[in-house]
């Protein structure tokens, strides 16, 4: 963040800070304290779903005006638009300079043609990757300009409403992207309702287990706030998906897909 979203960010930290605290997964009002910053925010861990969340939470109608067109890392091509040049560079490259995760999806075992959705794909590079490895791949961003962007220049279809989305997909992925979010819950059901009974789920987010934050202290600390409200774990994760098969992994960037290929796709 600049400092004026900082300072933004602060203020309204300030301006709830008596905030009723209740999960925004489950309504649970009982927590332990994990984290805390600026005095004024808070890591919580729901006593009920294991959620860790942020306390005082944002409006989630500031947030979606906030990600139409404020949201900005100046280091990384998520939101930062290249130029025509630097696209045609990109695209002749397959974008290689991004983690593929087309590995993975072979190794869940779903072959060329599947049809995959990038839920939260910005202006569509991993869906260009998916498309040019073969898999029917579609994206849904929630910013409008960066859909657009990546419709026009990369021509990939990318969803702005989740009512138009297409039903019975064989997978939805997402990269960084749950732990923005203030209804986890409402994605999931969504996912449940637009796969096909043997689809799968896949999220790729922050490790929030305590392994990790007694491994690595400062990038935790750093990990949560105003972009992550949310900071999953094993715990939470094995919660949420109580009634259905799941892989759990935790890593650093890379995971074992020899895991990925032993599992049998109906375990926990």
């Amino acid at each position: 963040m600049n400092f004026s979203q900082k300072l933004s960010y602060l203020s309204r930290s300030i301006a709830h800070a008596n905030q009723k605290k209740e999960c925004p997964f489950c309504g649970h009002k009982s927590f332990k304290k994990i984290d805390q910053k600026y005095l004024v925010t808070f890591l919580l861990k729901c006593e009920q779903c294991s959620l860790q969340h942020r306390h005082p939470k944002d409006d989630p109608a500031w947030l979606k005006r906030f990600y139409q067109k404020n949201y900005s890392i100046e280091t990384h091509m998520m939101t930062k638009l290249p130029s025509d040049e630097k696209i045609k560079e990109l695209k002749a490259a397959n974008f290689d300079n991004l983690r593929s995760f087309t590995s993975y999806l072979q190794a869940l075992g779903l072959s060329k043609g599947a049809s995959v959705l990038d839920y939260g794909c910005s202006w569509g590079y991993n869906v260009f990757k998916l498309k040019t490895d073969g898999f029917d791949a579609s994206g849904f961003e929630i910013s409008v300009p960066r859909g657009a962007f990546g419709k026009e220049k990369l021509g990939v279809n990318i969803y702005s409403e989740e009512n138009k989305l297409p039903d019975k997909l064989d997978m939805i992925t997402s990269s960084h992207v749950i732990e923005h979010l203030t209804a986890i819950q409402d994605f999931i059901a969504l996912s449940k309702n637009k796969l096909k009974k043997e689809g799968i789920f896949m999220a790729v987010c922050p490790n929030g287990s305590k392994e990790y934050r007694e491994r690595e202290p400062e990038i935790f600390h750093v990990n949560w706030g105003f972009l992550h409200p949310n900071y999953l774990d094993v715990d939470f994760a094995a919660h949420a998906f109580k009634e259905n098969p799941y892989i759990i992994l935790t890593g650093d960037w890379e995971y074992n897909l020899s895991l990925v290929e032993q599992w049998d796709g109906k375990s926990q």
